[in-house]
Formats: C-alpha cells, structure tokens, sequence
C-alpha cells in the first residue's frame, strides 16, 4: 500500500485504468473505527454478502476479489485521516493485512495495488 497525496489519485487511477485494472474506491471520511472501515470496505468493493465482517474475512475478501471483474486490481482509499487520528491501530492492521494480501496475489501472478490517501476524494454532484 503506497500513502500518496490527494492530487496524485487521479493519475494513478488513470495510468492503472490504461494499465488494465479495474480501479475500485474505498471512501473512509469519517469512518473512526474497525466496523466503519469494514463497512467502507464491503461497499467499496461490492463484497458479497457476509464477506468481509472481521479481519480474516476481509484478509479473505481481498485475495479474492473473484466477483469483480479481472484479475488485475487497484483500489483507492481515500479519506484516512480520522481513522488514522482516532484509531491508528485500526489503520495499521489494514496496512498489514494489504501487505500480506499484495505478497500472496503478487505471487500468484496477480496485479494489486492499494493507494492510501488521507484527504477525501471531492464529491461530484451531478
């Protein structure tokens, strides 16, 4: 998981979209704990029902991703800084798990790449 800063996510997202991945986003404003980044994880990355609850499934979620389409994965997480303030250990349990995670599909031969952001991604209304 490499930390970037809010204005490199757009042209990461591109250089990966024309890379081939399929570029998924994780949005954590205001999440301050596990059950709020679980959630955000789950929504994020349209988990299957009951996948993803606690830390081994979403270590399990995360080297699956077989119902997302592909098998070269980019995710955008954006948003961290309140989980980072409020429950640091929460933050680096995710970072160990994507960590583990990128080392298992990079040795099956699958691309993954995670980038960590702070900031929040503006919403665009429309």
């Amino acid at each position: 998981m490499r930390q970037v800063p809010l204005a490199l996510l757009p042209e990461l997202a591109d250089a990966a979209w024309r890379a081939g991945f399929l570029i998924s986003h994780v949005a954590l404003a205001g999440v301050d704990d596990k059950a709020g980044l679980l959630a955000a994880c789950a929504d994020g990355l349209a988990f299957p029902p009951g996948l993803g609850g606690n830390w081994d499934g979403l270590a399990d979620a995360l080297d699956d991703l077989s119902w997302l389409d592909g098998d070269h994965h980019a995710i955008l997480i954006d948003g961290a800084a309140t989980l980072r303030a409020q429950a640091p250990q929460v933050l680096a349990t995710l970072t160990q798990i994507i960590a583990e995670v990128a080392a298992q599909r990079a040795a099956a031969g699958l691309p993954f790449q995670v980038f960590l952001c702070d900031e929040p991604m503006p919403t665009q209304a429309g």
